[in-house]
């Protein structure tokens, strides 16, 4: 039995195993993925992908993500064994981005092609991932984790145990995984014993029924199955979601002549729908259950081996990457000895306020969904053969509309203790402050801890190779692998801007620190707004760049003649709002700690 050394050890490789790899290897640390099963995963999932997951994959260099992804097409009910559609609406309705934001619609893609992508890139940075190894156990002390998997061999069947030492482990194995279990974390909620469901992949063969819908069939009454056209698996393929309180669904999975028998019957349309094949297929029933913590000493957990929910709002998936990215850049910093252990703590104390808010409005959404298709059954069935089709849809349209929440814009991390805010309102003596870690997103309105917004169009007048190469905009500015203070002044000349550049240029994270000079736009030329100073000037890798359509100062909340500091961390969260070098010591060294030359 071998004994190898790796600096991180991720385990599990769904999207939040992959995220936390990905971006540890962006910011060049060694790791590992393992996963359990011998073959990468099948099944489409939870395939919508939400506004604040699109901005994770652009600071991860991830563009096919949302290339590829496609528009979830509009939403068409049916009475059982009927193609007439009773109504015909969209679940999120087309948004027009805006220079904030640039991704403000939700997209469908399968796991799988999610999946696959990321591993490519994973792969660039020469990290593949290990099927067929499972996690044993492992311990841990102040040094490292001592892990023992085992890996399965293919020409035999036989598993050989192998130990590795690594400095840090993240579990992403899933709600049933080793790593919460073994860490002792507790998974308090409820299992909602009376709502099984069944969902699944399949090629299907049916006449009349247009792939530029989201079937529904039966959708107010107590028995309801799904269709979502996806081409993921091919110009036949489905992906069908299956609830019945009448129909006993267990064992479905396990019965594949069963299974598509019942899918026949619920549709209702005899010989016009026939399953060609069963891709895919899962049951469950919908748990609501976060842990208590997001890790203990070197181990972290995340995604839904922190918390599960039910599928409605399709949070899961989101919330996952998310997690994932949340610790990754984090231990990143640690690993390297940049940061001290207590960054560590941060994850826990950002996460679990989101994740409960997050739990308690899936919850919300599931109890009105399907309490709502429960009432409307029993008030048709009061009803005469006469009662009007379009209240109906209203009714479902009402039950399953997303609300703003869903893209995850306005979620944040303002009670964080390592955000710091010099801007935000005073708060009255003795009343507390609370924040909702799932907002709305407002634009005119920016404090530490929230998302960073995006802004085209910035022109540079002073760049690294001291040559201008069009315009840029502030994502592409923002990536997980540095920090990034943002100076807004009228003129490169303006003290602060000078102390602040000197502050930097002299301290020991000039190279985890990107920094740009913003200056306002103006109809003319910036003339001597760019006049360097020597403070400018030995800087060598900074970018002063011209705000000309005003899209940075109004996203930012920056008056034209203003000075404002702000740090953009590298998830792309606001860290830091602040006046002058004094805050911004204040927030590096919650960060990284005492740090020379910013004293």
């Amino acid at each position: 039995m071998s004994t190898y050394t790796t600096p991180v050890l991720v385990v599990g490789a769904g999207p939040s195993g992959i995220t936390a790899a990905l971006t540890l290897a962006r910011n060049n640390v060694p790791v590992r993925i393992i996963e359990k099963e011998p073959q990468h995963r099948r099944g489409q999932r939870g395939a919508g992908i939400h506004p604040r997951t699109f901005e994770v994959f652009h600071f991860l260099h991830v563009p096919e993500i949302h290339e590829r992804a496609t528009f979830f097409p509009p939403l068409q009910e049916h009475d059982k064994g009927s193609l007439k559609p009773l109504s015909t609406f969209s679940i999120a309705p087309y948004t027009e981005p805006t220079p904030a934001i640039p991704y403000y619609n939700s997209k469908a893609m399968g796991q799988p092609t999610l999946e696959a992508i990321m591993r490519e890139h994973l792969a660039k940075l020469g990290c593949t991932v290990e099927l067929g190894t499972r996690l044993v156990s492992f311990m841990q002390d102040e040094k490292c984790v001592r892990v023992k998997v085992a890996k399965h061999r293919s020409d035999d069947g036989e598993e050989v145990e192998e130990d590795i030492e690594a400095a840090y482990l993240i579990g992403a194995d899933g709600a049933k995984g080793i790593t919460r279990k073994q860490l002792g974390l507790t998974f308090l909620g409820t299992t909602r014993e009376d709502g099984f469901m069944v969902l699944g992949d399949i090629r299907l063969e049916a006449k009349g029924l247009g792939r530029d819908y989201w079937h529904v069939f039966s959708p107010m009454s107590q028995d309801m199955i799904s269709f979502r056209p996806t081409d993921d698996l091919g110009k036949d393929g489905w992906q069908f979601f299956m609830s019945s309180s009448t129909i006993d669904l267990k064992g479905l999975v396990r019965d594949e002549e069963a299974l598509m028998n019942c899918i026949q019957d619920s549709v209702g349309l005899k010989d016009g729908v026939k399953v060609k094949e069963v891709i895919w297929v899962s049951d469950f029933r919908p748990s609501m259950r976060m842990v208590n913590k997001f890790g203990v000493g070197r181990v972290f957990v995340a995604g839904d081996a922190a918390h599960v929910h039910s599928p409605a709002g399709g949070q899961g998936m989101n919330s996952s990457v998310q997690d994932a990215f949340n610790i990754a850049w984090k231990v990143a910093l640690v690993y390297k000895g940049l940061s001290p252990a207590s960054l560590l703590d941060t994850y826990t104390a950002e996460r679990l306020p989101v994740i409960a808010e997050m739990l308690g409005l899936t919850t919300e959404l599931h109890d009105s969904t399907f309490d709502q298709l429960d009432v409307e059954h029993t008030a048709r069935s009061a009803t005469n053969e006469n009662s009007n089709p379009k209240k109906v849809g209203s009714e479902l349209e009402r039950a399953i509309r997303r609300g703003g929440k869903m893209f995850m814009l306005g979620v944040n991390y303002r009670s964080s203790p390592i955000v710091i805010d010099e801007f935000a309102p005073t708060p009255t003596s003795g009343v507390a402050v609370v924040h909702s870690a799932y907002g709305d997103s407002q634009e005119g309105v920016l404090q530490a801890g929230d998302r960073a917004p995006d802004a085209p169009g910035l022109m540079p007048v002073i760049s690294p190779n001291r040559a201008s190469a069009g315009s840029t905009r502030m994502f592409d500015i923002f990536a997980s692998t540095h920090h990034t203070v943002i100076i807004f002044a009228p003129a490169l000349a303006v003290p602060v801007v000078r102390s602040v550049l000197a502050t930097l240029d002299r301290s020991a994270l000039k190279e985890l620190v990107r920094r740009v000079v913003v200056l306002p736009g103006s109809a003319s030329e910036p003339d001597d707004r760019v006049e360097t100073s020597s403070e400018a000037d030995q800087a060598t890798d900074l970018e002063v760049l011209v705000d000309h359509a005003g899209h940075a100062y109004r996203g930012y909340i920056v008056g034209s003649r203003e000075v404002k500091i702000v740090v953009v961390r590298p998830d792309g969260v606001v860290g830091a709002i602040v006046r002058d070098v004094k805050g911004l010591e204040r927030y590096f060294e919650g960060v990284f700690g005492r740090t020379e030359g910013m004293d």
